[in-house]
């Protein structure tokens, strides 16, 4: 009998300490870092709904569809609608929201090296308002994403701070996991005792808490591990694509292009309705024309 109970508690004594070294790691990892990780939380959590933000603080970012409101206006229409309002303007991006309810903003910049933020109206055209490029949106996506420290050689040291969180959060993950036994009945079964004592009320919440947040834990720690990655291949110029430098194509080019196929297309037409009698050219010459159009889109939609 003695030596039978000597043998079980030999064997729960490495168990007991193992449980015991996992619950420190679970502590140690989330104790010294627990207030900068709130505050990226916290300003993650504000960079999401920022456009939302500025479209109730700013009437100008609002662009409500009216009563009869027909197609959404082109890219070429905005672009003239820009270039009419500000001729000495250099368009640097047009960006459509996905929501019918906000103002499409075009980025454009000026000879004196100063750039602007323009909310136009993608029903009727009108410029509503401006606004600086760096607005609140962008100032909580960088507090949020680098500190807002500066980018000097290559990327911030704010990124590597903010993405290297990602480690603990998931080391903290892991070992909480570990230590909390058959955790998914916690999923099923949820405990929340009030009427025992503060302690016990604020473990239980700490457990359902954690478990409720085990998703959203995977998920940031992840995308975090790989912005940090991100940053560590680009800063030392790493690269696992074999593929080249994308393809750029000047809008005019592209127009030129088109506007050339076209007429060579029309003459083509008009040139074989006089040579009927010979069938094989005809086809011959406009299939060398098909083959030079589909290179030529297929190097527009690479370059896009």
């Amino acid at each position: 009998m003695s030596n039978s109970i000597s043998i079980k508690s030999g064997t729960e004594k490495p168990r007991a300490n193992r449980a015991k070294i996992w619950f420190l790691v679970h502590s140690w990892m989330a104790m010294p870092i627990w207030a900068f990780v709130f505050f990226i939380c916290l300003t993650g959590t504000i960079a999401t709904v920022s456009q939302e933000i500025v479209w109730l603080a700013d009437p100008a970012s609002r662009a409500n569809p009216p009563a009869q409101a027909g197609a959404l206006l082109s890219f070429d229409e905005i672009v003239a609608v820009v270039k009419e309002g500000h001729p000495e303007a250099i368009i640097q991006s047009i960006s459509r929201p996905v929501k019918s309810q906000f103002a499409l903003t075009a980025d454009i910049s000026y000879p004196d090296t100063t750039t602007r933020t323009l909310y136009v109206n993608p029903y009727t055209g009108v410029i509503q308002g401006e606004s600086s490029r760096f607005d609140f949106r962008q100032f909580v996506r960088g507090l949020h994403g680098w500190l807002l420290l500066p980018w000097t050689n290559g990327y911030s040291w704010g990124w590597y701070l903010v993405s290297i969180t990602a480690i603990p959060m998931l080391v903290s993950l892991v070992t909480g996991l570990v230590v909390y036994k058959r955790f998914w009945r916690g999923f099923l079964r949820p405990r929340l005792r009030f009427n025992v004592s503060a302690r016990v009320f604020w473990g239980d919440f700490h457990r359902l808490a954690g478990i409720w947040s085990i998703p959203f834990i995977a998920i940031i720690s992840i995308t975090s591990i790989w912005f940090l990655l991100q940053g560590i291949l680009r800063d030392n110029q790493i690269s696992f694509s074999t593929a080249g430098p994308p393809i750029y194509v000047d809008r005019l080019m592209c127009r030129s292009w088109m506007a050339t196929a076209r007429h060579r297309l029309l003459s083509a037409w008009i040139k074989q309705r006089r040579l009927l009698k010979r069938p094989f050219l005809i086809c011959r010459r406009l299939l060398s024309l098909c083959r030079v159009m589909r290179m030529r889109t297929t190097v527009l939609v690479g370059a896009v």
